[in-house]
């Protein structure tokens, strides 16, 4: 056999060990959109409780922002407690000047994008892996049409086409998942920005 024989026959070897840890990367693919799927659905409900008639600039009328108020801060929803909390802290330590607050503010968008990454990633991965799904089979297909053996053939254009539609619903669930949850971090990191300026603005007013 020629040098260029035994190299067409490595790549074809090498591409079908690629099969079993493809198909294997389909199937996580497929749980992490189940899972991620139910994560966005508890959020979406546990939003639309602690949401439910609230409005940030309603909540900023009257409120003293570095000033602890347990029943004002009660009023707020999960995230932006913890945010309102840890303010108070800084404010309390003389930090939030001199970028402290600016500090805490790319810290929390940072974290809420971060939370992102894994949606987004699914988004490129998993039409990949589909991709690399169809076109494995499909030379064991072509080998098979080669040899006469048609009910081969046939089986193996089957996983063919079957992981090129995980892939792709995987990617779409992904996406869709991903464009909700971008919306939120969006709307979350508004409201923070909206407190850390009237933060740092009643500081300032209180300043001597």
């Amino acid at each position: 056999m020629s040098l260029l024989g035994l190299l067409e026959s490595g790549l074809f070897a090498l591409g079908q060990v690629m099969r079993f840890p493809v198909m294997f990367l389909l199937w996580i693919c497929v749980a992490a959109v189940c899972f991620m799927a139910g994560a966005c659905l508890i959020e979406y409900l546990s939003r639309r409780k602690e949401r439910s008639g609230f409005n940030i600039k309603s909540w900023l009328r009257g409120a003293d922002i570095l000033q602890p108020n347990a029943g004002k801060l009660a009023c707020l929803p999960g995230f932006l407690q913890s945010f309102v909390a840890n303010v108070q802290a800084i404010a309390a330590a003389g930090e939030l000047k001199d970028g402290g607050l600016e500090h805490l503010v790319m810290e929390v968008e940072e974290g809420l994008k971060h939370d992102l990454h894994p949606s987004k990633m699914l988004v490129k991965v998993a039409p990949s892996l589909g991709l690399l799904g169809t076109l494995i089979p499909m030379g064991v297909s072509l080998a098979a049409m080669a040899a006469g053996n048609l009910e081969a053939m046939a089986g193996q254009m089957v996983v063919a086409f079957t992981t090129t539609i995980i892939g792709l619903a995987c990617g779409t669930g992904a996406y869709a998942i991903n464009m909700l949850r971008q919306s939120w971090a969006n709307q979350s990191i508004r409201e923070l920005r909206f407190i850390a300026e009237r933060a740092l603005a009643d500081s300032e007013a209180k300043a001597p």
